[in-house]
Parts: structure tokens; sequence; C-alpha cells
């Protein structure tokens, strides 16, 4: 599951219920494996954050950010 920072400054994501944190800075994207067919939620938050809820039974979300994406909004 890719999430692309569009904003001009950093996002961060919350992996829950582990607690762990990552920066996406502005124009980064960061990918996030989860395991297969278990559920999980994804909420934003309008101060620049986002809590993603890995619900399976391992919760083996596996994050890895790319700081230099330089994604455009078109």
């Amino acid at each position: 599951m890719p999430i692309r920072n569009y904003l001009p400054n950093s996002l961060t994501l919350f992996i829950e219920p582990i607690c762990e944190q990552h920066e996406i800075p502005s124009g980064g994207e960061a990918i996030i494996t989860l395991e297969d067919g278990q559920p999980h939620s994804l909420d934003y938050h309008p101060e620049d954050w986002i809590s993603l809820w890995d619900e399976g039974r391992n919760l083996r979300a596996v994050v890895e950010v790319y700081p230099d994406q330089d994604f455009k909004r078109v």
C-alpha cells in the first residue's frame, strides 16, 4: 500500500497497535506491506498524521520510506 505525501511539510505515519512511527518527507512516499487477507484500517488526521491499524494475527506491517520521489499533484 503506497502513501504519497503531497503536503508541503512532513507527514507522520503511526503503525498501531505496535506504536511504530515513521516520517514521510514532503514529496516522499511510504510503501507499507501488510499480512495478506487480514483486516487493516487507515485514518487521516488534519494535523498531518496518519494512523494505520494492522489488525492481522501476526502484526507484521513493514514500512519502507522513499524520501525523494518528488510527486507532483496533477
